[in-house]
């Protein structure tokens, strides 16, 4: 009989001899063993180091988000195949008794003597843990752990020591199964940031990310895991008193028109002709103003005229210095400190940016995934992967990390585009004029206008993003 002794008892089998179509049973971020039975779960490039503390730097692959190849199983093998130690199978000894002297609880290894054995048959893990507590790096994530399995348990009686006797089946029992070697499962927290405009208050860019939380929009929340909300606030506008922003455009137009005793100080349409270049087309404001005029010295021509030179040369400096000035190694440097804290934190980031803000979110995302690769470095494992996504919002950057949305009638942005030939992304949505947004470029009036068709698919972006984590 000792050559049965050492085989697996019923616990270790429950949580290795498994087979079958694994499915999550929860959004989980991560799910790890103590220890790793038959390679699981299977590790990025080789590397041993993948926890919930580097998750942020690691594919998020459904193999590390459940129980890979442990959800269910089956064992339909004769019982003499089992107690022979056929793989995928175990069992668990009991009761021993002969049938010389039933009562008696003695093991022996002569003729007539028997022993009770359980083989697991039909196993699958249950969608409730046993234990649920809050990971200490964060309190949004909770640690799963103490999953039990479901198990159906059938009982044999074997006469080991008497040859061509056959198992008697004794009845099938349902029960589960805890053990402290089952896995411990993370569930998913995670980050929206917002990157403001150049010309944003901190206030008003406040007032934008409140919009994003807002449950008409995205909430506290997305499928059931908590969402934190975080700005990545910028003030790069007014760094100086030489610091050129779309103010001073409109202050070009001020002054301008005190030269006319304030006769179209608060006509912004002709304004808006001056800096998409429309003043001299058939129809617009300037040139119907113009041929009204009854005096022929063409002195409001040359007026407009000089506005015109006046307002391109200022958008020209603002596009300048977009370009020549890009976000301060000192920007770049407080952004990414925020987006690796909530790396550290175990959140997954969808990172929204709206005008200028698409330069710095661009510099942010470069940097944390030029600090995850470095991170991965050390330890041999670089996967060119982080854990975040973006999405642009009438982009002002010639190059993107993700998808985007620009109205054809953002005034702003198809001013850069004019003033020096500057590469832009294209308009790929067509929206009428605002009456309350002459510029058709700002975040709450235009783009996120609860009335307007553009909002719905800026969400879906934001949302794709979140699933895509």
């Amino acid at each position: 009989m000792n050559k049965w002794m050492g085989m697996w008892t019923f616990v270790w089998l429950v949580f290795w001899c498994v087979s079958g179509q694994a499915t999550p049973v929860k959004p989980y971020q991560l799910c790890h063993w103590p220890w790793s039975p038959s390679g699981w779960p299977p590790r990025v490039a080789g590397t041993s180091q993948l926890s919930i503390d580097t998750n942020y730097r690691y594919p998020s692959s459904a193999s590390h988000r459940q129980v890979e190849g442990a959800n269910s199983g089956a064992c339909d093998l004769p019982v003499h195949e089992v107690l022979s130690g056929a793989r995928g199978c175990g069992f668990d000894r009991g009761d021993c008794g002969s049938d010389q002297n039933p009562q008696s609880d003695e093991c022996g290894d002569g003729t007539g003597h028997w022993e009770e054995v359980d083989i697991s048959r039909h196993w699958q893990w249950t969608d409730q843990p046993g234990k649920v507590t809050p990971w200490s790096g964060n309190a949004a994530v909770d640690i799963w752990q103490n999953f039990p399995m479901l198990v159906d348990v059938d009982r044999y009686r074997v006469w080991f020591w008497d040859d061509g006797q056959p198992a008697q089946h004794l009845g099938r029992t349902q029960a589960l199964s805890y053990s402290g070697q089952l896995p411990r499962c993370y569930t998913m927290a995670y980050l929206v940031g917002f990157f403001n405009g150049v010309w944003n208050t901190r206030r008003e860019a406040w007032a934008s990310l409140e919009v994003l939380r807002q449950q008409n929009f995205i909430g506290p929340d997305w499928r059931s895991a908590p969402i934190r909300y975080e700005l990545f606030y910028n003030q790069s506008c007014k760094r100086s008193a030489d610091d050129v922003c779309l103010q001073d455009v409109a202050e070009v137009f001020r002054q301008r028109s005190a030269e006319m005793d304030g006769l179209l100080s608060r006509r912004w349409e002709y304004l808006w002709e001056q800096v998409t270049g429309q003043n001299d087309q058939p129809g617009s404001f300037t040139q119907r103003l113009v041929a009204r005029v009854v005096r022929s010295d063409r002195a409001l021509a040359s007026w407009f005229d000089g506005l015109a030179n006046a307002t391109l040369a200022k958008i020209s400096a603002l596009s300048t210095a977009l370009a020549d000035d890009p976000p301060t190694a000192q920007d770049t440097a407080g952004h990414t400190a925020q987006l690796i804290r909530a790396g550290r934190r175990a959140e997954r980031a969808v990172l929204v940016a709206h005008s200028q803000g698409n330069l710095f979110v661009n510099a942010a995302y470069d940097a944390y995934l030029a600090h995850s690769r470095l991170a991965g470095k050390v330890v041999g494992e670089d996967t060119g992967y982080v854990a975040a996504q973006v999405v642009h919002i009438a982009p002002a950057s010639s190059t993107l990390r993700g998808p985007y949305v620009l109205a054809d009638s953002d005034v702003v942005i198809n001013s850069l585009r004019r003033v020096d030939g500057t590469y832009l992304p294209v308009s790929n949505v067509s929206l009428p004029a605002n009456s309350q947004d002459r510029s058709g470029h700002k975040l709450l009036a235009t783009y996120l206008d609860e009335a307007g068709p553009v909002r719905a698919q800026i969400r879906q972006f934001v949302t794709k993003a979140l699933d895509a984590l």
